[in-house]
């Protein structure tokens, strides 16, 4: 039996949000704007893990990040697709120069900067009630509705409570109509026809 979701607000965006919020992202003056909410979206890592992250905990070789500074206090691997190993590449093209921090801090307000960047391309995107912490319930969610578990979805995001990962796991209304068309036909002796192709991870598509 599956422990109860906890209660809490639930907030991610669909496939055409996330398109035009990477589009706003791209025109931003603020040239880290668009490689930080490509990882917080194609990973699910905290703003935090994300400005804490050392070019020598990258590792393009094997494509994964270790992240230090978690919430949890432990170390944990994450794993990266293509778009952000892109993202990475470009943001430092020359691997010689691929050291201390992936976003240097440059000053204090390195954290304010971001918000206030990521707040004004949410407003060009014309996407309402959106915070950066709902781009780690964007992944968490496409992740699942892509054909993830929740074991697989509670290791991405580093949690220490498969509680915790529920909270993430909610699905899209199209998303369950389409798992509730499956059972068309039940008791006339017919089965639906389902594709069997298998779902594309996140982070192999642009947008996603």
């Amino acid at each position: 039996m599956l422990p109860k979701r906890p209660e809490g607000r639930l907030r991610y965006l669909d496939e055409p949000e996330i398109g035009k919020l990477l589009a706003a992202c791209r025109e931003s003056r603020n040239r880290y704007l668009a490689p930080v909410v490509t990882l917080a979206l194609h990973t699910g890592m905290r703003k935090g893990e994300i400005l804490g992250l050392e070019w020598e905990r990258v590792d393009l070789s094997t494509a994964r990040l270790t992240l230090v500074q978690t919430k949890s206090g432990k170390p944990r691997g994450v794993p990266i697709g293509r778009a952000v190993y892109d993202a990475l590449i470009a943001l430092e093209p020359d691997p010689e120069r691929r050291r201390g921090r992936v976003f240097p801090r440059g000053n204090d307000r390195r954290g304010s900067q971001i918000r206030t960047a990521f707040e004004l391309a949410l407003k060009r995107a014309g996407i309402a009630g959106c915070r950066f912490h709902d781009l780690r319930h964007t992944a968490a969610s496409h992740l699942v509705m892509r054909g993830a578990s929740l074991q697989d979805v509670k290791e991405v995001l580093g949690h220490a409570d498969l509680r915790m990962t529920l909270r993430y796991a909610h699905l899209s209304p199209a998303h369950l109509r389409g798992a509730v068309e499956r059972l068309e036909g039940l008791g006339s002796g017919t089965m639906p026809a389902v594709e069997s192709a298998e779902p594309a991870p996140v982070g192999t598509q642009t947008g996603t």
